[in-house]
This record gives structure tokens, sequence and C-alpha cells, in this order.
């Protein structure tokens, strides 16, 4: 599979970024074009919204179901994820309001690239994320093969390699790429920096108790995508998870694990629920999400 090489800035005045969403202008938005899936959502200036490829930062604010917005433990990973994007792409002296957006930086803008996969149903571009200059051997709008020299080059993976995001493949991204991704996070899971993910998560060994929403919002650190779904489902239900395998098979992703054959359709195939305990019972970076 080849992506869209795209030279351009990140600018972060008046957005809300986070660990694995931030906005991006191309020095020719007409490139936005060239991006297949949707038609990427631009604001007046041109800029579009990034979502990385293949990582899943901690939530700072989702809003799902509502109402209002809620998030994962923010000092527990969810800024440091976040802030370390930012200072890797340049930016300093940062400053916040309440609501998380951001309204002064040095610099204003940062000069980068992106290397576009495609567009999702957010119309989001979908892409790996580049600070500088593109590489030498790849062409401004030009689609190429990107190889795992590339890959090392960007945030992605640097923030998979730190630890301070869970890994999240789906079918379309290169095999390659994801077998390095993988063997990246299970070298941070071992390492379990004290900043990231690892040292706080509870998804897949001891499982996380669940007896509010608060459980998830403040005390426990669990997989984005687990608890999107379980913050929904405790809105919407309470926090009993008697009904969640339910809710998870109405979701109907479909997914295979690595060296399995076939694919399966929902989480509840990979999560045991012994009372008011969740856990996962495969682990994220043998989890391949099939696309439509």
């Amino acid at each position: 599979m080849t992506m869209l090489p795209i030279r351009g800035t990140f600018r972060i005045i008046d957005t809300r970024p986070d660990g694995d969403t931030l906005s991006f202008l191309p020095q020719d938005p007409g490139f936005w074009c060239d991006v297949p899936g949707k038609r990427i959502k631009r604001n007046v200036r041109g800029a579009g919204k990034i979502r990385m490829d293949a990582i899943d930062a901690l939530e700072t604010h989702y809003e799902g179901v509502g109402p209002g917005e809620v998030h994962q433990p923010l000092e527990l990973g969810a800024h440091a994820a976040r802030d370390e994007l930012l200072r890797w792409l340049g930016f300093t002296d940062i400053t916040w309001n309440e609501k998380g957006k951001v309204t002064a930086s040095t610099p204003e803008a940062v000069p980068g690239y992106i290397l576009a996969g495609g567009a999702d149903t957010f119309q989001r571009c979908v892409a790996l994320v580049g600070r500088g200059e593109l590489p030498p051997d790849l062409e401004n709008g030009k689609r190429a093969v990107v190889t795992t020299d590339h890959l090392h080059r960007t945030a992605n993976h640097h923030l998979l390699a730190r630890g301070l995001v869970y890994p999240t493949f789906y079918s379309r991204f290169p095999r390659d790429l994801r077998e390095d991704m993988a063997e990246t996070t299970r070298r941070a899971r071992a390492a379990k920096d004290p900043d990231g993910v690892w040292a706080h998560d509870v998804t897949f060994e001891q499982g996380a108790t669940i007896e509010y929403l608060e459980s998830i919002t403040e005390r426990q650190v669990i997989l984005p995508k687990l608890f999107r779904r379980l913050a929904d489902h405790i809105r919407l239900f309470g926090p009993s998870l008697t009904c969640f395998p339910a809710y998870l098979a109405g979701e109907y992703e479909e997914f295979f694990i690595v060296g399995q054959s076939g694919t399966l359709n929902g989480l509840q195939h990979i999560v045991e629920i012994p009372g008011n305990t969740i856990r996962m019972t495969r682990l994220i970076e043998d989890v391949v999400i099939v696309e439509k």
C-alpha cells in the first residue's frame, strides 16, 4: 500500500490537540482531494484534522453519547502523550484555557509533513506525522511506498516507543509497518515508562473494576477503544456490566487475531467479565480491525 506525502505546517492555536489528533495545513490544500476515502473536512484556512495512524492516545475530551465530555485519567498519561507530541513537533510555551484549547504557542506554527493513508468517517485524515522536511526519497504530493525507516521518523512511532500511547491497527495499514509497531509496543510495555500508559494499564492483566463512571475517568487506565465503549454504556445504562457483552456485539466490529484464521465480530469475543471487572484476553497489538 502507498501513502501520500504532503508537506505543510502544524498550527495549534484555537484548537484542542490531544495525543493522537492535531491540525495540519498543507502548502497546497488541493492535495486533500487526493486522499482516498471521505472528503477531508477543512477550516477557512484550508487546514484539516489529522488522526494519527496506528496509535490511540488516552482520551482528554471524549463526547460520545453525552451529556458533556469525559476523559481518561489526565495525570496518568492523557496529558503526557499530548504534551510530548507537541514538544516533539517543536512547540514550546503553550498556553491552555480551562477547556483544553490552546490560546498561545511559541512558535505559532511549525513545519512538517504527513504520510496520508486515507480519511475516516469523521472526515479526518488518517496519517503518519513527521516534523521538518520530507525525507529526501519522498516527493510532495506523489504517492509512495512507506518503509519502516520512514515510519521511525514519525511522531506515531516515537509516542509508541515511549509507551505514551497504545497501538491500534487497521487492515489497510501495511503489514511490515504493523509488525514493526507491534514489536515496538512489546518493548515499551516491558520498559513501563512511569509517564506512559504501561505503568498504569489494567486492561490486559488485572482488569478494570467498574463501580461508577469515575472508575475509568479518574482512577484506572484502560485501552481507549474499550474506554469509549464503557463510558457510553455507563452513561446510558449505569455501571453494571451484565449487558455490556451484548452492547459490544451491537457494535459489530470485525477484526482478526494475528496468527489465527478467520475473523470475529464484536469485541465481546476478546473480553471476560467476572462480576464487575472487565479484562481483555488478547493483547491489543495482536488485534487487527477489518476496514470495509
